[in-house]
């Protein structure tokens, strides 16, 4: 149990044990408090566990037209890091579950499609060099997406200053940032005039 509590980031004190022998084996049994103070060390957090579908920002990567039309003809998005297994572009991809709903934000060109997150289980890390590397080993982790609206050429997307200013929705500061979800589907509604249905 202690290394279950340990393991999950639950603070606690052994504040009475007393070891054991059984069949040659050794145990302890002990007692715990659990650590109530403000500052918790190792909070514990259910994440992706308990929480509902919501909206995203995710940044491409790239502001470049080939790479953004291969992501919507290979349906996916990117994350770049280090493009090694467990770095923080696999965190930002996994962390994604089944009905999120992502806003492709592309620099200088801003909102350019959406779409909707259905096969979490489908992350990816693509091999350097292999069919999926466009940019040098470079954004090799992948995750698929359902798009419902893209622009089909970068320019056509909603500009950063316009949904700050008609949206009140500020350009993501990361590869992916939550959006407040009364904004976001104002955002998704002129998406869907504006751009290409899917």
């Amino acid at each position: 149990m202690g290394e279950w509590l340990s393991n999950n980031g639950v603070a606690f004190r052994c504040i009475q044990y007393e070891p054991t022998e059984i069949d040659e084996k050794r145990f302890i049994s002990f007692s715990i408090a659990f650590d109530r103070s403000k500052d918790i060390l190792n909070p514990l957090s259910l994440g992706a566990i308990a929480r509902e579908p919501s909206y995203y920002w995710h940044n491409i990567a790239r502001a470049d037209q080939k790479w953004w039309e291969y992501l919507v003809e290979a349906k996916q998005i990117p994350a770049c890091f280090d493009s090694a297994p467990g770095d923080q572009g696999e965190k930002i991809l996994t962390s994604y579950i089944s009905g999120d709903i992502i806003v492709a934000y592309s620099k200088g060109f801003g909102a350019i499609g959406w779409g909707v997150i259905e096969k979490p289980e489908s992350y990816k890390l693509a091999k350097i060099g292999g069919a999926e590397d466009r940019l040098d080993g470079d954004c090799m982790h992948r995750l698929s997406i359902n798009w419902k609206a893209v622009a089909t050429e970068l320019s056509e997307g909603i500009k950063p200053a316009d949904v700050r200013d008609n949206f009140d929705i500020y350009h993501p500061l990361g590869t992916s940032v939550s959006i407040d979800p009364f904004k976001a589907k104002r955002l998704i509604e002129e998406l869907n005039i504006k751009c290409k249905r899917v």
